[in-house]
């Protein structure tokens, strides 16, 4: 008999022994039993060591079983995706080994941290450290990183978790129904307690637990990604010094699964963490103030932070700033020159300086403003703002070689604007009213995907929307870098969080949406073949069918300039801002230096 086979029957014989006499725990026995022949030697050697401690797990009710035994533990709480089970039967066998394993070993972080965040927690620090999420913490991360590595990042994140989730679900209390549910759901997405960025941080400092307390109150882990960080730091050094002197020991237990000991310098891929990157990279407008339908009170608005986010967040400083340093200008221009001071030019020039701001602030307010009221005006669905780059282009250009051919920008302007249709993608063109450059039927498009990002991109460049066309028998990635989108029925705690997923969700969907007749239309089954659509979706072969003319009028077929409502008022107002702005900086650099000579 071997090592295996004798661990396997004595935990069937202890299955048997803890069994309830009641229906219930008779499909205990049942999953449970069918659960150990699914195990391997080294999760069965955890349960035995389980069994056997004074404080086990089996019968802690921190895992919501009382005290019903090895059977209820494994047959109702962890064997739920055997398919003779009635609970989450889609649920694959080995992802809940997985979680299995890692309970058992993780099992003192569990119960000093608590149940709630546990499982968030061992995701959060797999994906935080590139690993497969449906993998076993324990087993991956500890040949990859180390054990005590894997220890130190679960405990420090389920410390911050636990002490997160106590500030983000304050609003839960009194709250029933499906809206406290709801709110519960946000409170645990808005925990963001593991990064990439903050895993590198601790793999590589070692910080104490009073270090990460002062990191915190300064504000030093926001740049890390971690937040909520306005906590209790009180209760967060309790959490973090609850096992901290205990975590070498525990460490200890599994040397013997990383191979190659402790690899204490093994960080993060460069590729892992794109999810937090992204949230850092983007952020939510406020919502409209007065939304005049349903489909706008859900509608989102998501950019890009770049500098003139960034001057818009300070703008209650930019205007005086801007002053201070035109009137600092003043004074060493009049030094450099040895001129005499005039407190009227001067004075002058402080005004020339804050109005400077004003109307850059209104500019790019302007700018802004135009793409979102362009894109309600579009499509009462997603519509995506894209950066237009060389890599973009090329693909362009081999896809679509016509639309070169008087310009070699093939009439997109920097920043171009992709709109999702019923029949496919459209990228608009320039202009007030932008003609339609490309068009891609949905059956030439089989995905809207979001790529990794390349470790060599510069972060104009990441977070990209890639476009897959079918063009001659392969597939060409059309790859955008995406700057803003007008994000359609979604939720705005989804799109924080996970802004790319957000975006993408509805385009994609909106691929089968082809394939059902117009809402309202007359049409049936015999008029209508919606299994035929599905199918020319899957095999992209409309040549010689009755849709072939449909799809090629789409996609290459004359169209009129778009009538956009009120862009030639945004544009005018642009170009008087423009205007306005380059007489200022005249006014600055040229009128305050002669009236300064003339005095």
């Amino acid at each position: 008999m071997d090592q295996r086979t004798a661990v396997a029957e004595r935990l069937t014989a202890a299955v048997r022994a803890s069994a309830v006499e009641d229906d219930a725990g008779a499909r205990d026995v049942e999953h449970a039993l069918a659960f150990l022949g699914e195990l391997d030697l080294q999760t069965l050697q955890e349960i035995e060591r389980e069994l056997g401690r004074e404080d086990s797990l089996i019968n802690h009710p921190v895992l919501g079983i009382g005290n019903r035994g090895l059977a209820a533990f494994l047959g109702r709480r962890f064997a739920a995706s055997i398919s003779t089970s009635q609970y989450h039967f889609a649920t694959p066998v080995p992802r809940i080994r997985a979680n299995l394993l890692d309970t058992l070993v993780f099992r003192d972080i569990l119960r000093a941290h608590g149940n709630t965040m546990f499982n968030r927690v061992t995701q959060g620090v797999k994906k935080a450290l590139g690993l497969p999420e449906p993998e076993s913490l324990a087993e991956i991360g500890f040949a990859g990183h180390g054990p005590a590595n894997i220890f130190l990042l679960l405990d420090v994140a389920a410390s911050f978790a636990t002490v997160q989730f106590r500030r983000t679900s304050v609003t839960l209390d009194g709250v029933r129904g499906p809206e406290g549910m709801d709110l519960y759901a946000d409170a645990l997405d808005n925990c963001h307690f593991m990064t990439t960025a903050f895993a590198r941080f601790l793999l590589k400092s070692q910080p104490s637990s009073e270090m990460l307390c002062k990191a915190t109150e300064r504000g030093r882990l926001d740049g890390f990604g971690v937040s909520p960080t306005d906590i209790d730091l009180e209760r967060l050094s309790s959490e973090l010094e609850k096992l901290r002197s205990r975590l070498p020991e525990l460490a200890a237990a599994y040397a013997s699964w990383a191979p190659g000991g402790d690899t204490a310098h093994r960080l993060p891929p460069p590729e892992a963490g794109q999810d937090d990157d992204a949230r850092m990279v983007f952020t939510v407008l406020e919502p409209k103030s007065r939304p005049r339908t349903a489909g706008e009170a859900n509608e989102q608005r998501l950019i890009r932070r770049n500098w003139s986010v960034r001057l818009r967040e300070h703008r209650n400083f930019l205007v005086p700033g801007s002053a201070v340093l035109s009137g600092a200008w003043y004074l060493l221009f009049i030094q450099a020159t040895s001129q005499d001071l005039s407190i009227r030019v001067g004075l002058l020039a402080a005004v020339l300086g804050a109005l400077v701001a004003a109307a850059l602030l209104a500019l790019i307010d302007a700018r802004e403003a135009a793409f979102f009221r362009a894109a309600t005006a579009l499509s009462k669905y997603t519509v995506l703002q894209g950066h237009r780059d060389n890599a973009f282009l090329a693909a362009l250009r081999k896809v679509r070689p016509d639309a070169f051919g008087a310009s070699k920008y093939a009439g997109l302007p920097r920043n171009f604007t992709v709109m999702a249709q019923r029949e496919g993608v459209a990228l608009l063109g320039l202009g007030v009213r932008p003609n339609v450059v490309a068009a891609f039927h949905w059956i030439h498009l089989p995905a809207i995907t979001a790529p990794p990002n390349s470790p060599a991109s510069s972060a104009r460049s990441s977070h990209r929307v890639a476009l897959m066309v079918r063009h001659d028998g392969e597939k060409v990635e059309l790859s955008f870098p995406l700057e803003r989108a007008k994000v359609a029925w979604t939720q705005r705690n989804f799109l924080e969080n996970k802004p790319m997923e957000a975006v993408l969700s509805m385009l994609q969907g909106m691929r089968t949406n082809w394939t059902m007749p117009p809402l309202g239309s007359r049409y049936t089954s015999d008029t209508w073949d919606v299994s035929e659509r599905f199918d020319l979706l899957r095999s992209a072969n409309v040549a010689g069918t009755t849709y072939e003319r449909e799809v090629l009028d789409w996609e290459f077929g004359r169209r009129d300039g778009l009538v956009l409502d009120g862009a030639e008022e945004l544009h005018r107002t642009q170009r008087s801002l423009k205007v306005a702005l380059a007489a200022l900086l005249f006014g600055i650099f040229i009128i305050v230096p002669v009236l300064t000579a003339a005095n």
